[in-house]
């Protein structure tokens, strides 16, 4: 019996002080590793989340950028930490979703090594003609693709957005030459001089030329519209009922953070997105706020993969 009582007691003295520990958390620097460079939209949100958990935690939050290699770089170093919720991990999709199944071999198993804590935001898309096209609307580009032979051009074979268009032409029944730049400034002035008829931007790259007047929007790929430019229809809208390609942002973790102490930050990072002034700032980086759970993130995941796999596949995509 005193053996029973000491034994309980001394249970109950170790989680009343794992208790506190976890309650504790953040009680030192918080660092947010990011395969993007300064200075993008990415970073920007980033950064801005960052000073907002900052705020709630009374802790610095930093953000590492580690670009380059499709986002192996940044989650190898992601995976060197420890699994305590100390280092963790903005993550684009086409890392775990595209260049799985891209390459000869990843340093790495995203599906084992990588945990979903919060679905951040969707990064959706715009289709983009000059303003002098007489493409105007998106049905327009349809039909025309149909009766003459048409160039859409966009980022680099294997990217996000070659996927999204391939995937996009196939649901739509378009036929047109697909041509890949390294940059959103090549595919816009080669579609403002002429050498494109259609080209597939992101919002904070294509929202100067369209309040500019040199290009316009045929369509964007979120599910409702956009806040941003409120007048472009959706695809859905379009002749693609319940279509909505778009990309996300992600945090994550080496595997094995307490259960705890993940939705500790999920709840964190919900609440920072919440606040109107972010979605403010969001919006004007082309991003919706999302702020979903560890369990949102990790279907959207399956999902993409599921449907990625087969279509790079079919394609022949190879990264380097």
């Amino acid at each position: 019996m005193i053996k029973r009582a000491i034994r309980a007691a001394l249970g109950a003295v170790l989680l009343a002080a794992a208790v506190p520990a976890l309650a504790a958390f953040p009680d030192r620097p918080v660092h947010i590793i990011v395969s993007n460079p300064p200075g993008g939209p990415v970073d920007v949100m980033l950064r801005v989340l960052a000073a907002k958990l900052s705020q709630q935690w009374n802790q610095p939050v930093v953000v590492e950028n580690r670009p380059g290699a499709s986002g192996i770089i940044s989650t190898g170093a992601l995976l060197k930490a420890p699994a305590d919720g100390y280092t963790l991990g903005m993550v684009v999709a086409s890392t775990v979703t595209i260049v799985p199944f891209a390459v000869d071999k990843l340093p790495f198993d995203p599906q084992k090594d990588l945990q979903p804590i919060a679905l951040v935001a969707r990064t959706p898309f715009l289709f983009i003609v000059a303003a002098d096209s007489p493409l105007r609307t998106w049905q327009d580009f349809v039909a025309a693709s149909k009766q003459r032979n048409l160039t859409m051009g966009s980022f680099s074979i294997g990217t996000a957005f070659h996927l999204v268009w391939e995937q996009t032409a196939q649901r739509a029944g378009i036929k047109a030459l697909y041509v890949p730049s390294s940059s959103s400034g090549k595919t816009q002035t080669d579609l403002v001089g002429g050498q494109l008829d259609v080209a597939l931007d992101a919002f904070s790259s294509a929202k100067g030329l369209i309040d500019g007047g040199k290009v316009r929007a045929l369509a964007i790929t979120s599910p409702q519209r956009f806040g941003g430019l409120p007048g472009t229809p959706t695809l859905a809208e379009s002749g693609l009922p319940g279509y909505a390609p778009q990309p996300w942002i992600g945090l994550m973790a080496p595997t094995g953070v307490p259960p705890e102490r993940a939705r500790l930050i999920q709840h964190a990072v919900a609440q920072a997105l919440a606040d109107p002034a972010m979605k403010t700032q969001m919006e004007t980086l082309g991003m919706i706020p999302i702020g979903g759970t560890a369990e949102d993130l990790a279907q959207t995941i399956a999902t993409d993969r599921a449907e990625m796999e087969p279509l790079i596949k079919a394609l022949g995509i190879r990264l380097q």
